[in-house]
């Protein structure tokens, strides 16, 4: 069924929703309503029934999640087969467990609170079944220490939810029921714990953002980061909403004659109810969050023009003065407008001293921005490997060699020809690109600036004749060449580029990839006899050529085994296949390239070499975004 996700995410908002209200409303009972010295009968049986409701309406919708859910993971659409899956599911998943557990946990705080036990079981209760949301969520499938630390987050986040949401109904009742005295000293009250609620649902949002948004690109340009940006927006109207309530309507409901206390009172009814609304649409857009694959695991579409870049104001004096004199000048503005609002006077020529400022100095920010493309902020999906590397390097003799010649240098056979020059794919400016860019000129091709929109290329696409892996591989292979020619000009090249990742045999070391060594410096030898261990923590990697078989390494050392591999570090000493022998490298414990040499150079201080890369790390800049190790 086409609609069973969106369903599913529906009952799972549902779900939460009702939780969050009877976490809500517990809270509300024995923290807000005591500031009342009446408690008329009505509002008693309203927020019982309130109670009752939300926990049944959380425990229906709770099975329906849990029916759907099991559908899918069993890929069954008909009732009949459905039901012999549900047990299946509900003994041997960890979703089936954690769900069985958290609807057991409802329902024991449903049935408390309709008993004399009072409302700290139905709080205590709940608020351990919203704990458990992030194990059955991206949380729960994030491992490790940063894991734990999006588990307690989570519940956090929706604890605080629950106190502030889903004490708004609760509230809402208090006003219409209580006296207006009553209803003043009930707003007072709930004001200080909703700001707590706020201030902690700020933190854990943020802190969840980062773990799983991964940026601005992400937030912009994946489905993940748009339904958050729309939760962000919906909880900062919520937050106004509240404002509004604390800081005009409360104080006239507790200053105001009776008629205007009254007017008050009916408008904080209709803000609590609209701020109720709104937060069932952010549990609502939460529960859509967790059914979408996190935005840091999606390739972002940029779906701008333009990007920020601070590289136009840091390579330029005068640019960078313009930029701080336009800031300076607006931002006087902008404090002489404040100055007016405040003393309520020259308002108006306040405002017109501001439109003016930002006239005639915001065109000066375009120089904060660059060109950007759909794919500016991807990054390659090959991981940087070997096989990729050699791949692309086939590729580039067939489509690439005709004009940037075959060192990619720029001077091919066909480039006397052209009017724009092809590129020295060997200087640094290669490192000021990232992979996105690189792939969309590949895919697109890239613009004569004298011909116009539309107009002639001066470098062809290649979406028709390469795939998209293989372009991908290109832009491996001409990081890793002009990696090469980079080492072979400063020995201290210090731009981010990975070690090939491919796989790995080890000897009394649990690697079997790359990836698997970070943490430790790596030596690098092509073909060669291992040398001595070096005194300082490192592993040797050995790589056999193409025509040997991999040997079993000495205890503590490993030996490349993809068939590539050979090819690929021969490319970044920048050597013939066939001359690469004795070739070795340094990879640093972050999985950087930090040394290249070439054979009868193997005879280097190790140990010193190796405590020079650990005493300077270099990390991740922009233009090196070919990262694909976490």
């Amino acid at each position: 069924m086409a609609a069973l996700p969106t369903i599913m995410a529906l009952m799972r908002g549902l779900h939460l929703a009702a939780t969050l209200s009877l976490l809500g409303a517990a809270g509300f009972s024995i923290w807000i309503l005591p500031a009342a010295r009446t408690e008329p009968d009505r509002l008693r049986l309203a927020l019982s029934r309130l109670q009752w409701i939300s926990g049944a309406l959380a425990l229906l919708a709770g099975a329906a999640w849990f029916t759907l859910q099991a559908a899918a993971i069993a890929s069954v659409d008909t009732w009949s087969d459905i039901w012999p899956v549900l047990p299946v599911v509900a003994e041997h998943t960890r979703f089936g467990t954690m769900l069985m557990l958290r609807l057991a946990l409802v329902a024991i705080a449903t049935l408390a609170g309709l008993t004399r036990f009072g409302h700290y079981p139905v709080l205590a209760l709940t608020a351990i079944a919203l704990a458990t949301q992030g194990s059955i969520g991206h949380a729960g499938a994030t491992p490790g220490s940063a894991g734990s630390a999006l588990l307690l987050s989570e519940a956090l986040h929706l604890i605080a939810a629950g106190i502030w949401l889903g004490a708004l109904l609760p509230l809402w009742l208090s006003l219409r029921e209580l006296p207006l005295d009553d209803a003043a000293a009930v707003c007072l009250r709930f004001s200080p714990l909703g700001l707590a609620c706020v201030l902690i649902l700020a933190g854990t949002g943020f802190a969840q953002g980062l773990a799983l948004i991964g940026g601005i690109p992400a937030l912009f340009g994946t489905n993940y980061g748009r339904i958050a940006l729309l939760k962000i927006v919906l909880f900062l109207l919520a937050l106004g909403l509240a404002a509004i309530n604390r800081l005009w309507l409360t104080d006239r409901l507790v200053a105001s004659t009776p008629a205007s206390a009254a007017g008050a009172r009916r408008e904080l009814m209709a803000s609590a109810l609209a701020e109720a609304l709104i937060g069932l649409t952010v549990v609502t857009a939460a529960a859509f969050l967790a059914s979408t694959v996190p935005g840091i695991h999606q390739q972002p579409v940029w779906p701008f023009p333009w990007q920020f870049t601070l590289a136009t104001v840091q390579e330029d004096a005068d640019f960078r003065q313009e930029v701080l004199i336009s800031a300076a000048l607006i931002a006087a503005a902008v404090l002489s407008m404040a100055a007016a609002l405040l003393v309520r006077r020259f308002r108006w020529p306040a405002l017109v001293l501001l439109l003016a400022a930002a006239v005639w100095r915001g065109p000066s920010f375009a120089l904060l921005t660059a060109e950007a493309y759909p794919t500016s902020f991807q990054t390659s999906p090959t991981g940087f490997s070997a096989d990729s590397i050699a791949r692309g390097q086939v590729l580039f003799a067939r489509y690439c060699v005709a004009c940037h010649g075959p060192n990619g240098e720029g001077n091919g056979p066909a480039a006397a020809a052209l009017r724009i020059k092809p590129a020295n794919l060997t200087q640094p400016h290669v490192w000021g690109h990232t992979d996105g860019e690189m792939f969309w000129w590949l895919t697109h091709g890239i613009d004569d600036p004298e011909a116009g929109p539309g107009g002639a290329l001066a470098m062809p696409g290649f979406q028709a004749a390469i795939p998209d892996e293989g372009r991908w591989a290109l832009i491996d292979y001409v990081r890793a060449h002009s990696a090469a020619a980079s080492f072979q000009r400063d020995p201290a090249f210090d731009t981010p580029v990975p070690a090939p990742s491919g796989p790995i045999a080890c000897n009394g070391l649990s690697a079997s990839t790359m990836s698997d060594l970070h943490g430790h410096v790596v030596l690098v030898v092509l073909g060669a006899p291992e040398p001595e261990r070096p005194t300082a923590d490192a592993v040797t990697l050995s790589v056999p050529d193409e025509t040997s078989s991999a040997s079993r390494p000495k205890p503590g050392a490993c030996v490349a085994t993809g068939v590539a591999a050979w090819n690929a570090y021969a490319i970044l000493a920048d050597l013939p296949v066939d001359e690469a022998a004795g070739a070795t490298f340094l990879i640093d414990p972050n999985g950087w390239l930090r040394s290249v040499r070439p054979p009868g150079t193997a005879n280097i201080d190790l140990t010193a070499a190796i405590r020079a890369i650990q005493a300077h790390p270099i990390e991740q800049r922009h233009g090196a975004s070919h990262e694909h190790h976490h």
